[in-house]
Formats: structure tokens, C-alpha cells, sequence
């Protein structure tokens, strides 16, 4: 006889059908409260969906309750260790495994840990595309999307003996726990690169970096940034001609179509007005200003959002300094939307080595930069293996 109710992937002591039983059949499910307690400066964190992120319960931005609030809420939705709760509103899931408590919940699903399920199992049931389609199918609201309790409640659950769910569930919490380790590595170097940013560039009222490379000695020249670079601000072409053609030439507008460096086509254009030449540094003049990107391609059209800027692999981490400094932020304060001109970003003041300190600096930089593309690269693969695995190890 021909199993149907059995997982692609599963694991090779198991065997037999899995049950399928609406989640609220195995286990209480709630939600926090729908009223506005008045908030205050201290006290207990209100916990909504916008602070579940990445498994993890963002706490640094959370509204304050009085314990008054706090007690009558959890009166009726008391989120304790090994319940998961996840967004119900704007953006729905983001599951997070509660390890301690002693907060309130506000338009939050709370799932209350039962005996009859292993939560590792359903936290990650939460991810797999057969909970993404019971919420995409029983979504309501317009702008702001919801899902009600009720279809939380109805929500079909295909469930195998706890002993399977308990391997199963181990398997994704190490897997998970691979994640964040190669995350805190990600963050490690990031934090490395900062604090190099930092010392090898000149301090404020400084014409010399305080760890400098052996071998060179003397102050840096003082400057100004438009005498180390020719700046080209950019000059948005006529919208009649954006096209989706990658025939025609790259647009770059602005933060959109930059990220991790590099330049990633998302519109074209058939009119040409301001070009950035190959391996120019494009930097965004628009909030958020001076995020950059080398361009990559022979040449592309950049439009009013962002400047190209000729220079050289030193250049572009003397770019970054600037930009970690806030240096931008304080150019561009005072004015009704953040923006930079060709004369603010000409007047920066900077101190500039001879040539070969320029080289030896910008390489040490961009092989930094390489190990955190590395890095990332790593973290994506394992993402892309745990949802691969998400996808054939539940029903």
C-alpha cells in the first residue's frame, strides 16, 4: 500500500503516516490584546509584530506599560518559556521560541507549549511552505494585511509520533544554531573592519593614523575631497524612457539599485544623460546618503539620486571612513530631506598618503572585505540548505 501522508525527506528510523489535526486539536492558541494601554517612558515591554525579527525578539525599540497594563494582559495571554508566538498583522509569521517571558503581547499569535508537540517542530512548521499557504489563502485586510486567530486556530497541522518531531526539531536547532554562529563570525569581522576604519584613517584634528602599516612614516597631505576626485552628479533621464530592456543602458538611481558594493540592474533607460564610467565609485547623495558601489559595467546612466566618483580602491574605503564618521549626516542636517550637492561633498576636508601607502591600505581593506563577502556568502548557503530542508521534511 502506498504511503501519501509522508514526508520527501524524514529520517531513516521512522516510518508510517503522519496524522493531520488542526493546530487548535494539539494545543491552546491566543493572542495579545487589540486595546492601546497607555504608554509611558518605563516599565513592562509591549511586544507587536514589528519587534519579531529573524527568529528573535527585537527589544530596543518596544513600547513601555504600567504593571497594571501588564497583569491584565497576561491575565488572558501569559507568554511563558517554550510557547512561540509570531505577527498577526502587517507583516504575518516571523515565529519566535520564547525562552523567557515577562513581557505583554499586542496583535501577536501566541501558540502555548503543549506536551503533545515538540516546539522546535512547530517553530519551524511555522516556516515551511505549507504554513506560507494557509496564511497566503486565509489573509485579510487591504493595505494592512491580517490573519485572523480563527484561521491560526484552523489551521491544518500533519504531525508524526513526538519521538520524530523531537529529531526533527533537534535537527533544525542545530542547524539553526550553525546560522548564528557563522552570523556572530559575520558581525566579528564587520566590527574588525570598523575599528580599522578607525585607526588607519586619521582622528579628527589628526594628520596621521594612530596603526599604520611598517615602513611608512611622515604626516599625510591635508586636502579636500574634490581635489582627490572628479565628482559627476547624477541627472535623471525622462521617465518615458525607463524600460526593462537590459539592452538598453543601466539606470542608477539610488540605494535601490546598489547594495554590498556593487551596482544590481533594476531599471534601463534609452536616454542618456550623466554617466559613471567602470570602476568609478558611485555614492548616493539622497537619504540614506553615501551608501557606495563601485561600478562594475562599462558604463551606466545615474540619475539625480546618487554622484559617480573617479578614484581608486583607496579612495573608496576613505569614502566609507567618511560615511561611518557621520560625517554626511551633519552636511545634510537642517535641510527638509537629506541630500548632499557637488559643493558639500567637494568641501569635505581630508588627509591623503603618497601613493604606495594608498595601495598598501586600500588592499588590505578590500581582502577584509572579501573574507565578510565570504562570510555572507556562507550564511546564504546555509539559509538556502535550511529552506530547502523545510520544504521536504514537512507536509
Amino acid at each position: 500500500m502506498v504511503k501519501t501522508n509522508v514526508p520527501r525527506l524524514r529520517f531513516r528510523e521512522f516510518d508510517g503516516e503522519w496524522n493531520k489535526k488542526n493546530l487548535s486539536k494539539l494545543t491552546d492558541i491566543k493572542d495579545g490584546t487589540h486595546s492601546s494601554p497607555k504608554y509611558q517612558e518605563k516599565g513592562y515591554s509591549l511586544v507587536t509584530s514589528k519587534n519579531l525579527q529573524n527568529g528573535h525578539i527585537d527589544f530596543s525599540n518596544t513600547s513601555k506599560i504600567s504593571e497594571e497594563d501588564y497583569d491584565s494582559i497576561n491575565k488572558r495571554s501569559l507568554v511563558e518559556s517554550d510557547d512561540i508566538i509570531f505577527g498577526m498583522i502587517g507583516t504575518i509569521g516571523n515565529p519566535v521560541l520564547i525562552k523567557d517571558g515577562g513581557f505583554a503581547i499586542k496583535n501577536v499569535a501566541l501558540i502555548k507549549h503543549s506536551y503533545k508537540l515538540d516546539s522546535y517542530f512547530v517553530l519551524n512548521f511555522l516556516l515551511s511552505n505549507s504554513f506560507i499557504k494557509h496564511i497566503e489563502m486565509n489573509n485579510e485586510g487591504g493595505t494592512q494585511k491580517f490573519i485572523s486567530l480563527n484561521n491560526i486556530r484552523t489551521c491544518p497541522l500533519n504531525i508524526p509520533s513526538k519521538d520524530e518531531q523531537q529529531k526533527i526539531g533537534s535537527f533544525f536547532a542545530k542547524l539553526d544554531q550553525l546560522i548564528e554562529l557563522q552570523t556572530q563570525k559575520l558581525e566579528q569581522l564587520k566590527k574588525l573592519k570598523r575599528g580599522f576604519l578607525q585607526k588607519m584613517f586619521p582622528q579628527d584634528g589628526e594628520s596621521v593614523p594612530r596603526l599604520r602599516f611598517s615602513g611608512f612614516t611622515g604626516e599625510w597631505k591635508s586636502g579636500f575631497l574634490g581635489d582627490k576626485c572628479d565628482i559627476t552628479m547624477g541627472q535623471s533621464p525622462n521617465s518615458k524612457n525607463y524600460t526593462n530592456d537590459s539592452k538598453q543602458n543601466i539606470l542608477v538611481q539610488g540605494n535601490a539599485d546598489i547594495s554590498k558594493g556593487k551596482i544590481f540592474p533594476r531599471i534601463y533607460t534609452s536616454e542618456i544623460t550623466k554617466i559613471s564610467k567602470k570602476s568609478e565609485i558611485i555614492m548616493t547623495v539622497r537619504a540614506p546618503v553615501g551608501e557606495l558601489a563601485v561600478n562594475q559595467f562599462d558604463n551606466v546612466v545615474i540619475g539625480r539620486g546618487v554622484a559617480s566618483l573617479s578614484g581608486n580602491v583607496f579612495d573608496y574605503f576613505l569614502l566609507t571612513r567618511i560615511k561611518e564618521n557621520g560625517i554626511w549626516n551633519r552636511v545634510s542636517s537642517g535641510s527638509t530631506f537629506d541630500a548632499v550637492n557637488a559643493s558639500d561633498i567637494k568641501s569635505v576636508k581630508l588627509y591623503i598618503p603618497k601613493n604606495n601607502e594608498q595601495q598598501k591600505i586600500g588592499g588590505f581593506f578590500s581582502k577584509l572585505d572579501q573574507l565578510i563577502n565570504n562570510q555572507s556568502k556562507k550564511i546564504e548557503a546555509l539559509k538556502q540548505q535550511k529552506k530547502a530542508y523545510l520544504q521536504k521534511t514537512f507536509i
